[in-house]
């Protein structure tokens, strides 16, 4: 037996003829594995985002954060908000909000222009696992596995399949994410004759409800007054995160490992040297030999032990008279 781990490759499929899509303040957009998953390509995991917040034209600057507020510029100097260059400690009265030094404007904040897209359509999303495990222990030509060589792997399964699966619920999913673990289980009998191997999926909700947010920008320069100028998206995610992994158990049967096992049980029961007597004694070439060296005639001795016992009569019998001499003296 062995135990292994494989590599698994994850991608987003889609019904091709009905898609998912987003929904920006109203407006309905089609969507596939570009504008969903971000980054584009993962090694052995995906991130699907269902709730997008996209603050556009950002640039470095001095802005008001929405999470110091103050009525005064004392109070931006409680908590850790003077920290020159980012910040100075000025309090912007308009607002109520500390002035500090970032990317500008803040999200949700005035002139922020913050547009929030919902994932919908969630039913017809899949995700597609090709799966790879090696048992090179066992040894054999046959021990490297993909669900890409021609075996009757199920590769694909629909995303609600999967949370289902892992025992979230999808409503919740969508406003708030999840951490999910896609195992492709092995369980595979090795050797002539053993059937087909293939993996079957396992989903466990690795999250516990946490959720699952995720920021990512693209940056691009934007001419102000004929200087170039750095600008960002900033993209702020709640999505499902699937962590995809392949491991697996195998087992072959070792006809040189069965006999040493048989061999090593006879010699821990009493029969092992019964069996190698009867062995030595009639199928071996040598057995004449063995017989004749088992057993050897030595002559008579019942004489000179009867002659032994007399005499240690008569020593006893001496050495009592010798004694009751001795007591009469």
């Amino acid at each position: 037996m062995e135990l292994s781990h494989g590599t698994v490759a994850v991608t987003l499929s889609h019904n091709p003829n009905i898609s998912a899509y987003m929904v920006t303040n109203g407006v309905v957009s089609a969507a596939d594995e570009a504008d969903l998953v971000q980054p584009l390509k993962e090694g052995a995991a995906l991130f699907l985002a269902t709730t997008r917040a996209t603050t556009p034209m950002q640039k470095l600057g001095n802005c008001t954060d929405p999470s110091t507020s103050c009525r005064h510029d004392a109070d931006c100097s409680v908590g850790g908000h003077t920290d020159p260059p980012l910040s100075y400690g000025i309090c912007d009265e308009s607002s109520g909000y500390c002035i500090t030094q970032g990317w500008c404007p803040k999200p949700y904040t005035a002139g922020a222009n913050t547009q929030v897209s919902q994932l919908d359509g969630i039913e017809h999303l899949a995700i597609t696992l090709i799966g790879t495990i090696d048992f090179p222990r066992l040894g054999g030509k046959n021990n490297w596995m993909t669900t890409e060589d021609g075996r009757n792997a199920k590769v694909t399964w629909s995303l609600p399949t999967v949370l289902k699966r892992g025992g979230v619920d999808q409503v919740e999913v969508t406003a708030s994410g999840a951490v999910l673990s896609l195992v492709l289980k092995w369980s595979c009998q090795l050797g002539p004759g053993s059937k087909e191997c293939l993996p079957a999926l396992k989903v466990y909700d690795i999250g516990k409800g946490a959720g699952f947010y995720n920021e990512y920008a693209q940056y691009y320069q934007q001419s102000e007054g004929g200087t170039p100028v750095l600008h960002r998206d900033l993209n702020q995610a709640r999505g499902i995160r699937l962590l995809v992994s392949s491991r697996g158990v195998a087992r072959k049967i070792d006809a040189y490992a069965c006999v040493l096992q048989l061999f090593v049980a006879l010699a821990l029961i009493p029969i092992a040297s019964m069996l190698a007597d009867l062995i030595m004694q009639n199928l071996f070439s040598e057995r004449r030999h063995y017989r004749e060296y088992k057993t050897e005639t030595t002559p008579d001795f019942s004489d000179v032990r009867a002659k032994v016992e007399q005499m240690e009569k008569h020593t006893k019998s001496q050495n009592a008279k010798r004694l009751e001499y001795g007591e009469e003296a």
